[in-house]
């Protein structure tokens, strides 16, 4: 038996391990992406292909090294050796985020013995294809997306093999950078390796087998109390995304949680087809969405390895976009997982009302940008991001400007970017009345306008919620939807869709703008001085204030009108007594109901089944 300290130490050097790995990688790397928005993972699994410790930078790629690593190693246990690596972004493999997603997994030996695995999962900037950053906005098959590396062995004695190299990065655009990030990814294994040997010869087979036993069986204990404080029952959620980048019609996402002493299952039968456009998502991907909004939940100190995932069931039906075959485009995988928390969130808001959070900005927000540069005459291709809304809480206002969830991902400073790409940032700023109202409002989403100088190049989309707004909870208003615009402001602005790819003149601008998250709880409930407070600071515009917040603001003292905000609160409430009198169901008694009409992709979260709060 290990005692409770022995094994917290023992715990922390495994993470310990897996930090490094990620520092390692982080700091050796050339793109913007992993270096400086940290768009990578890092895991750590035993001689068994347990998994034994994450450092989570972006939590979607932890999942997909839990689902590939025992599949490719089960695969190649007859051809390993000291030094090897193997490099996967294959969806038949098990683990695929998406094809830029690429993972190098390496066995770790000890006196000619398999010990454990070390591996990492990096975001390409570009993985080939026709759409410049790996992210085709209308790619009808897997093999439009890029090159598929299906676990081929491109390290041998922690050397790549420069032929395989060349081929790779002869297929990929910004070769330089795309070279040294391999490196990177080969750099942090050899750290994991060497790390991981050092723990193995401190503790010797027999001890470190016992000690890993007693981290996963604790873990598991931990979250089996955790999930047994919750309230048994069915809870229900349903979503819809804009469309599949091909087919222009709202797309279902269904969720059903089913807690059951201390087992929780997620069910997503009810979900739509597989899209015939890159909107689909592998159940590996779903099942790190789905964990990391669990995560959010529990207590913070819970250690993260196989231990965690044991008391849960995840049920994706095949054929259905988060279990589609192994060749279907998954490009927009993103934007079917950065959804599932949310609506995890919306499940459980009826069991655990003052735990959850209303809807966040609900999009990854995808963008790439590529042609060739004025300036040196080379090829470019830049991948990024952008942060919206987080939905507002229960005793506090959501972020603004941040990248929720699966994201997780750092911003990306005009200064850097101006510096890699030729391209003027125009404006960058907290977009105004773009957060969904509430006692607590929701986080304000950003606008960012970008000009292409001297040259062509192409502005590919591959995002969401511009039709379907993220959603309010307890009365909560929703937020605003997302833009996609260009030239803004002008005679010629033309708004281009969620999903699509554009070729830019030289000068035109693109502007990006994302939604906010929604707001929890009546708008009418807000204290009038915050309301102040956001108008001042221009994210509440005056109007807003008075025709959401019911609150009048002087706009030429910065003053409230106290006697008009109360007559007009006043009368607000009146009207929404007297339709409650007329039979009108109120809009604070429907978690995940919107404070206007429950239009479809507004959803709604109902509760059946035993148990009791």
């Amino acid at each position: 038996m290990v005692s409770g300290d022995e094994l917290e130490i023992f715990r922390h050097e495994l993470q310990g391990i897996v930090e490094e790995m990620g520092v390692t990688l982080e700091r050796t790397s050339y793109s913007t992406n992993i270096k400086i928005r940290r768009d990578y993972s890092c895991a750590l699994f035993d001689a068994d292909c347990r998994h034994i410790a994450q450092f989570t930078a972006a939590p979607s790629q932890v999942a997909a090294l839990l689902y590939a690593t025992p599949a490719i190693m089960e695969e190649r246990k007859g051809d390993l050796e000291p030094g090897d690596g193997f490099l996967l972004n294959d969806p038949a493999q098990g683990g695929a985020v998406h094809l830029p997603d690429v993972m190098l997994i390496s066995p770790v030996f000890h006196d000619g013995e398999v010990i454990g695995f070390v591996g990492n999962d990096a975001h390409h900037v570009d993985i080939g294809g026709e759409t410049p950053g790996g992210i085709p906005s209308d790619s009808t098959s897997l093999y439009g997306e890029g090159l598929i590396m299906p676990g081929m062995k491109a390290v041998r004695g922690w050397e790549y093999d420069e032929e395989m190299l060349r081929v790779l990065t002869r297929n990929v655009r910004g070769a330089k950078q795309r070279v040294g990030d391999y490196h990177a990814q080969l750099g942090a294994n050899q750290i994991g390796s060497r790390r991981y040997t050092e723990v193995f010869e401190a503790y010797q087979r027999e001890a470190l087998g016992a000690h890993i036993d007693e981290l996963l069986e604790y873990t598991e204990q931990r979250v089996r109390a955790e999930i047994d404080r919750l309230p048994d029952g069915h809870y229900h959620a349903t979503d819809y995304l804009d469309g599949d980048g091909i087919v222009d019609e709202p797309v279902k996402l269904e969720l059903e949680v089913r807690i059951d002493g201390d087992e929780l299952t997620f069910d997503f039968t009810g979900t739509a087809d597989q899209n015939r456009g890159p909107l689909n998502s592998n159940p590996s991907t779903v099942f790190a969405a789905v964990m990391m909004a669990i995560r959010s939940l529990f207590e913070e100190d819970l250690p993260q390895n196989e231990g965690f995932y044991r008391p849960f069931e995840l049920i994706t039906p095949e054929g259905s976009m988060v279990n589609p075959d192994e060749n279907a485009p998954i490009a927009a995988t993103g934007e079917v997982t950065q959804r599932v928390p949310d609506l995890v969130i919306k499940c459980l808001s009826e069991a655990i009302p003052d735990r959850v959070i209303a809807a966040t900005k609900g999009t990854v927000v995808n963008v790439a940008y590529g042609g060739t540069d004025p300036r040196d005459g080379e090829s470019y291709v830049y991948y990024e991001t952008f942060a919206g809304g987080y939905g507002a809480r229960p005793t506090k206002d959501g972020m603004d400007a941040v990248q929720p969830h699966l994201q997780n991902t750092a911003n990306s400073p005009i200064e850097e970017i101006e510096g890699e790409i030729p391209m003027y940032v125009r404006a960058y700023e907290l977009r105004q009345d773009s957060e969904g109202a509430g006692r607590f409002r929701g986080g304000l989403g950003v606008r960012r306008d970008m000009e292409f100088y001297d040259h062509e190049s192409s502005f590919t989309v591959l995002s969401d919620r511009s039709k379907f707004a993220p959603w309010g909870l307890f009365g909560g208003e929703d937020a605003k939807p997302a833009r996609y615009v260009i030239d803004p402001d002008t005679g010629e602005e033309r708004e281009v869709g969620s999903k699509s790819t554009t070729r830019l003149d030289a000068g035109q601008v693109a502007s990006i703008q994302t939604p906010g998250g929604g707001g929890y709880g009546s708008p009418l409930e807000r204290d009038p001085e915050l309301v102040l407070q956001d108008v001042i600071d221009e994210k509440v515009s005056v109007e807003k204030a008075r025709d959401v917040y019911g609150v009048v603001v002087d706009r030429s003292n910065r003053e409230i009108d106290l006697e008009e905000t109360e007559r007009l609160r006043s009368e607000r409430r009146g009207d929404a007594e007297g339709s409650e009198a007329n039979g009108s169901e109120p809009t604070t008694a429907r978690p995940g109901a919107s404070a206007r009409d429950d239009r479809a992709g507004d959803g709604t979260a109902a509760r059946s089944g035993g148990g009791g709060q």
